[in-house]
Parts: C-alpha cells; structure tokens; sequence
C-alpha cells in the first residue's frame, strides 16, 4: 500500500529544519558529556521506531542524522593507517549501515508516493552521507609487514532490491588511504538465491567476476537482453549500460568487481527503465594455465580507456604451494578453503572470504591447507590518479 501524505504540510516541517539549519538530534548537546556507544543506541533506536511510519516523519528522523553524519567523516578524516581498532570501525559504520538502509526504504516509498518524488533529492544527500562514512577503508587496521583482516572485521554494507531484499556487500581498497574510493578497490557481493539486483549503469566500463554459481545479467539495448555467466567467468559491461544481476539458482553466489573511484561515486540508478536505453555487453572466459604440477592460474586482462589490470584466480590442490614476488604491496583474497601464508620468517593462516595483505616482498608464499582452495588477487594496476605510471604487480 502506497503511502499518500499532503505536500504542503511536508515541505513546511522540511523547511523548518532548514531554517533552524544545524537541526540536532534529540539529545545532540549530550553527546560531550555521554559515549558516542549511547548516542548510536538513540539514533538506532528513533529509526527502529514503530510508530515512525509516515514519510514525512521517516524523512525529518533521517534529515536529522546529518550532523551526525558529518561528525563520522570528520573522525574519519584523522584516522591513521595501522592505528584503527576494529571496534571503533564497526562503531562507525554499523550506524551509518541502518541508517543507509533507512534511507533506501524511504525512497522507494517516496517513488511510489504520488508525491513523494519531491523529497528524493534530500534524501539522497542523506544516503550519499550513509555511503560516504560506508567506505572507510578496512586495510586502515593492517598492521605489520604481514596481516590477515578476518571477513568479520570487513564492514558490512546492505543494498537493497526492488522487492526490498538485502544484498551484502563488503569492500576494501588496494591501497592505505582512509577511504576505498581513494585508489582503486574491490566490491564483493554476497548474493542470496533469487535474487535481483535494481537496474543501475555507470560512465565508465565495469567487469565483474561471477563466481560459486551461474548469474545471469539482464542489460538494456533497445530491448531487455540476458548473458549467463558460470563460476569463473566475467561479465562486461560497457559505459551508460543499464544493467541488473541476477543469481536464479538455490545456492549462494558471490561476484568480484574492481573499481576505479568514478565507478564508485558516478552510480546511476532507474527504477524503471524507458526502452530507450542502448547498451552494450558480454561474457569473457579465459583457460586455466597450469602454473606449477598442482596449482591452476586463470588470469584476465582489463584494459580500455580508464581502465588496466588483471584479474587473477588460482586453484590449489592439498598443500600445493603458490610462490609470488610483490613489487609493491599484496592483496589476496581467500575465496574457499584455509591457507598458511609465509613471508620472510613470519607465518600466519586465512580461511574463506579473509584478506591476506602483505608488504613488498621478493619471497611470498601460500600454501593450501585443505582440499579445495581458490585464491583471488589483482596484479599489474595501472592508475594515473592514484600513483602516476605505476605498476602495483604481485606475480
């Protein structure tokens, strides 16, 4: 049931926040006084409210979280790499999550309001705020030449479908900068069963790895057209192409996809899509290269206009052993299986969906512990805006 509220009311009370301008949060001056642990509570509390279920009271709660907001990114903004706590990282982004979520809600219900289209525009600043205190990035807690971030200390982050169904995702950045969309970064999805994601394009090419089981990618060119892609294969999806992924099966899926920033902050969504969107896409695949007697290596090769890198994915058999050379720093991601991790004298262990980071090393190794183990890893990136003419390489 689509909620109908009169919009003269509406843009009275919202221009009464602007007005007061600095609108706070009941309890705002208490904070000097009381743990930022109490202030979450509150804040999570007022969006949890059942009786908040009019848009106009939804929107004005959320409008009010922007000065909170703000003080997140300010506290971001002094963080130093190898001195975040994993606590203090969850603290910060397990609110702005809920009230990211709130806030996709809210415009899909101001979407299907008959005047609800009038607040989207604030309520997206709001979320851009959420998504903003959303990509600190989890390679601030490295610390030492060799680190493991465990997939629980990876900050979770919800996106929501057109039927409301929640996708998790979690990402980090290929680089210590505070914020994932510094430098170039990884997103990985966790996609449920039956699962859709909302019709979306992007300015720039965007290739994701499809694994664990069969996608399907719907995109526009005049007409709606779909590709499969099976585990280990890798979607493409060229500039403005209006796209959805797809997992039909029963079973969990996951998809990789490497970012540059303008792939992350240029986010262009349609609830609906017109017919006259054109578009273009397609499915590569790419041999396993035997790389030692028991290690399979399959490798693509990214590279257009914005664009350069590879993609690279390894299959271990039982204590197979994979010797690597980083020339700049490491980031390997354990897609299945545990793994032992040597580096110079220093040994440590990983299991699935961790992150294994290493300082530049000649001598790095990464032995499989048990029966299946994949390995997930870019190598050879390109990015002028990030360091001009380099080569981040691990091979």
């Amino acid at each position: 049931m689509s909620l109908v509220v009169k919009p003269v009311r509406v843009s009275a009370k919202i221009e009464r926040l602007r007005r007061r301008g600095r609108a706070r949060p009941a309890g705002h001056r208490r904070i000097k006084h009381e743990s930022v642990g109490a202030w979450i509570k509150e804040v999570t509390e007022m969006l949890a409210a059942r009786g908040t279920t009019s848009i106009e009271a939804r929107l004005e709660v959320l409008l009010r979280q922007t000065r909170f907001l703000q003080r997140l990114v300010q506290e971001q903004h002094s963080l130093v790499a190898g001195r975040v706590e994993v606590e203090e990282s969850r603290r910060r982004l397990s609110v702005a999550n809920r009230i990211n979520e709130s806030c996709q809600r809210l415009e899909m219900d101001c979407t299907h309001s008959s005047h609800g289209e009038q607040w989207v525009t604030e309520l997206r600043a709001v979320r851009a705020l959420a998504e903003s205190v959303l990509r600190e990035n989890p390679i601030l807690q490295v610390r030492g030449p060799l680190h493991v971030i465990r997939s629980y200390e990876m900050p979770d982050r919800y996106v929501l479908n057109r039927h409301r169904r929640r996708e998790l995702r979690k990402g980090f950045g290929l680089h210590r900068g505070v914020r994932n969309d510094e430098g170039p970064s990884v997103v990985v999805a966790f996609t449920p069963p039956a699962y859709e994601q909302r019709w979306h394009a992007h300015t720039v090419d965007e290739y994701t790895l499809a694994l664990d089981t069969r996608f399907s990618g719907r995109y526009a060119d005049g007409k709606i057209r779909e590709l499969e892609a099976e585990d280990g294969e890798l979607f493409h999806f060229h500039p403005h192409t209006y796209h959805a992924l797809a997992n039909p099966g029963e079973r969990h899926g996951r998809t990789f996809t490497l970012k540059y920033p303008i792939g992350i902050s240029v986010w262009l969504p349609a609830l609906k899509l017109t017919g006259m969107e054109r578009g273009q896409a397609e499915v590569r695949w790419v041999a396993w290269e035997r790389e030692r007697a028991n290690v399979l290596l399959r490798r693509f090769q990214i590279g257009d206009a914005y664009h350069r890198y590879a993609i690279n994915v390894a299959m271990l058999a039982p204590q197979a052993r994979l010797d690597l050379k980083c020339e700049q720093e490491g980031y390997f991601y354990v897609l299945d299986g545990c793994v032992e991790i040597r580096r110079n004298s220093q040994t440590v262990h990983a299991s699935a969906d961790d992150l294994i980071v290493a300082e530049p090393t000649p001598s790095f190794r990464i032995r499989a512990l048990t029966r299946r183990t994949r390995l997930y890893w870019a190598s050879d990136i390109v990015f002028a805006a990030f360091s001009p003419g380099a080569r981040d390489s691990c091979s």
